[in-house]
């Protein structure tokens, strides 16, 4: 029997041939580094860091070769990149610079490095190509350090090499990645190939439901209602709203972590808001409860600093002068920051931050969403990351302040902004020459 027309055993000739047409050894080393950043990212430790590190030590080095003229919309992206970085010198100056914001500046350089990386990125115009294509290899990697991380460490949930806030979360968006992949290439791909693409996905969508991250479950739900609403075919919708309502609710059944999860938030969240006192009350100290009130108290924290804020760093510091006033719970004086990036930021760095971050995720989204009719596939894919990174903003501040967590968000606006920016162009000059 031959076994390639089953399985795609020549796998490497359809990650090799497409690479090997490019003579520009820059631009291969570009592709082939974007192409491990969803593999070797999530295998080894630090990985993805280092490749973000990478790219912009390559960016920086070729600076100054010859580029296209920015348009106005690129232009704004980078200057609120600026601003982002800005703002976080500004609230570190007003509010006294010590030892916590030199350990946060390496993480807010990140931003500022996203504009000679975008720069980089817009040269190559098949970055979101090998970005998908490393996010459909990463599912198959992802599915492993799973069955390894339950069967053979027998832990309870998926870690990975980080833990279940990033590794779940980020299962989730190569699970859309990859699923973009197949919607725009569909009629191109064998059925070997078909059937491998679709494993991926199921082992990525697999992967986030066994990490029993609340934030990557409810992340994958919403982004995938969104998806369906906004972005299939009608008579599509139907069969997907139900085969969306099948996974949640197998992922809730049969996984213990998932299920504990979910009904402890509920009973927790209850008990929160039919407190009377949140300051004594002990639903202000469980895992949800606290959460809550950390968000109470934020929004004294940005009454009393409502421009610059409190400083980055110094939100643990903030919330025991709170405590010891008696206007918020002692629950809170354990965590160093309230879980949530928009009140992460608002908290921080002041509404002036806060406006910096809304647009840093959301001037990106306006572009998707204005062309939108007239370049539909190269805005769905930004959209689809834009939707998914600001559900799991809801619940984890990593987002902006791990090194790890904002290479991933930066590096997948920055593709998919540069591929959307191209693929408009590529099209204007196409109908300029008809």
């Amino acid at each position: 029997m031959n076994y390639s027309k089953i399985l795609p055993l020549n796998i490497t000739s359809w990650l090799y041939q497409p690479f090997a047409k490019y003579p520009d050894k820059t631009e291969r080393l570009v592709y082939l580094l974007i192409f491990l950043f969803p593999i070797a990212g999530m295998s080894v430790r630090h990985w993805i860091t280092n490749i973000f590190n990478i790219l912009v030590l390559i960016a920086l080095i070729t600076l100054k070769k010859p580029r296209e003229p920015l348009i106005k919309e690129e232009k704004i992206f980078l200057w609120i990149c600026v601003s982002y970085f800005s703002m976080f010198i500004l609230s570190s100056l007003v509010n006294g610079w010590e030892q916590a914001q030199t350990y946060y500046l390496g993480t807010e350089l990140r931003f500022l490095m996203a504009i000679p990386l975008y720069l980089l990125i817009r040269r190559y115009h098949d970055s979101c190509t090998w970005l998908l294509k490393g996010a459909i290899v990463g599912g198959v990697f992802l599915i492993s350090q799973a069955l390894y991380d339950l069967y053979i460490l027998n832990l309870p949930s998926v870690l990975g090499v980080y833990s279940k806030n990033l590794t779940g979360p980020f299962a989730v968006l190569c699970g859309f990645w990859s699923l973009y992949y197949i919607s725009q290439n569909l009629y191109k791909i064998k059925v070997p190939y078909l059937i491998f693409i679709l494993l991926s996905v199921i082992a990525a969508f697999t992967t986030a439901g066994l990490s029993g991250s609340r934030g990557s479950y409810v992340g994958f739900i919403t982004t995938a209602l969104v998806c369906v609403m906004f972005f299939s075919k009608p008579r599509w919708m139907f069969a997907s709203l139900i085969s969306i309502f099948l996974i949640a609710v197998l992922f809730y059944q049969y996984s213990s972590t998932v299920q504990t999860g979910i009904d402890k938030a509920k009973n927790e969240v209850q008990e929160y808001f039919s407190a009377e006192d949140h300051v004594t009350d002990k639903s202000s100290k469980t895992s949800s409860g606290v959460r809550l009130e950390m968000i109470r108290t934020s929004l004294l924290f940005i009454k009393d600093n409502p421009l610059t804020g409190i400083g980055p760093g110094n939100y643990n510091k903030s919330t025991k002068i709170y405590v010891d006033m008696k206007k918020a719970s002692p629950g809170i004086s354990l965590f160093s920051n309230p879980h949530n990036v928009f009140i992460e930021v608002a908290c921080a760095k002041g509404l002036l931050g806060l406006i910096t971050v809304l647009l840093l995720f959301y001037y990106p989204a306006y572009i998707f969403i204005k062309d939108y009719k007239k370049f539909k596939p190269s805005a769905i894919i930004g959209l689809i990351h834009i939707i998914a990174i600001s559900i799991f903003s809801l619940t984890d501040h990593s987002v902006i302040v791990k090194n790890n967590y904002s290479s991933i968000l930066l590096l997948g606006i920055i593709v998919f902004l540069a591929n959307h920016f191209h693929a408009k162009k590529k099209a204007i000059e196409l109908n300029l020459n008809s």
